[in-house]
């Protein structure tokens, strides 16, 4: 709140990953240490916009973030995931574009890498006024493609970090208002959860899959399935929530999952966002590549042991997901 310059927030972005690092070794868990990173990073997010864009823009818009940093569940530095919704009838500034490439580059030169997708408000895809917004996403809906799917399922996940929050609460409404008119559709997009195997589709770029390692993918083999299958109910019963435990918590309330497997999938989800933690922590350490990937070798018993549990409430939960949607009819 008190850095004047984009210099400052550089070196308190810095900070960030080892504050992670500290508070994980004094026994902190990986929920609660998630919903730091969000809070710090929206406001990390929200002082940059403030210092790029001028102050009628920031009235007139909602800046947003997408992915597991609009889930609350990312945990050290990853790919920018953001958009920008525009009040109707505002007329922005002529160098709109410019102020938010800006915003993209401060980013990236905070240690957040540019989407490979590009969805970021630096494409103009993603920076639209609310009746524009509401149009695209009913779009996704109407025609459920590859790019749809996969821009649906990123959006499902927006969380506001600047500006007036009820512009991207409008668009949300809207497309929850159609959510389950297309039963196919919404098939289509649940059948992700077990078909990230294949070396193409809108799951990998989703995913950002394409790595060779051999260790396990933590993300690939348990938090996408159970995220995405969790994300998929939560649109079929039009739960407005964008974290996976709070969507688990209101579609046990429904009645659409039982308690027990609800319990089950949150700390399923919560042991390997830890160990995938661990795992890039280590990675940091050592100067390689942060994949969050495993060896499971390298890990002790109990957690082999916790690791198979995990992974098995996941498959019992996509069977479930199967029978429920009808997968298997695809």
């Amino acid at each position: 709140e008190l850095a004047d310059s984009l210099d400052t927030l550089k070196s308190v972005a810095a900070q960030i990953d080892r504050l992670v690092g500290v508070l994980s070794s004094h026994g902190v868990k990986a929920p609660q240490l998630a919903r730091l990173v969000q809070t710090l990073n929206a406001q990390l997010f929200a002082r940059a916009w403030k210092l790029i864009a001028p102050p009628e823009l920031i009235a007139n818009s909602c800046l947003f973030v997408m992915g597991s940093e609009g889930r609350g569940e990312q945990l050290l530095k990853t790919d920018q995931d953001n958009g920008l919704v525009l009040r109707d009838g505002y007329v922005p500034p002529a160098d709109l574009a410019g102020i938010c490439e800006r915003f993209s580059g401060a980013l990236r030169d905070f240690g957040y890498p540019e989407c490979p997708g590009h969805i970021m408000v630096s494409n103009a895809q993603w920076r639209k006024p609310v009746g524009e917004f509401a149009q695209m996403t009913r779009q996704w809906l109407i025609m459920p493609d590859g790019d749809s799917l996969m821009n649906l399922a990123i959006f499902m996940d927006a969380h506001a970090v600047c500006g007036d929050a009820h512009l991207l609460e409008a668009v949300q409404r809207g497309l929850m208002k159609l959510a389950t008119d297309n039963d196919a559709m919404l098939g289509r997009f649940a059948a992700a959860i077990d078909a990230f195997g294949s070396s193409t589709g809108w799951w990998n770029r989703l995913l950002g899959l394409g790595d060779t390692e051999s260790h396990l993918n933590l993300k690939k083999e348990g938090i996408f399935p159970l995220v995405h299958g969790v994300r998929s109910l939560a649109l079929a019963r039009r739960v407005p929530a964008t974290g996976t435990a709070e969507r688990i918590a209101a579609l046990v309330e429904a009645g659409v999952l039982d308690a027990a497997l609800g319990d089950e999938l949150v700390q399923s989800l919560h042991f390997l966002m830890g160990l995938r933690l661990q795992a890039g922590l280590a990675q940091i350490d050592t100067g390689r590549p942060v994949t969050g990937n495993v060896d499971p070798e390298r890990l002790s018993t109990l957690e082999r042991d916790l690791l198979k549990d995990a992974l098995a409430v996941v498959k019992r939960f996509k069977a479930l997901l199967h029978h429920r949607l009808k997968l298997d009819a695809l």
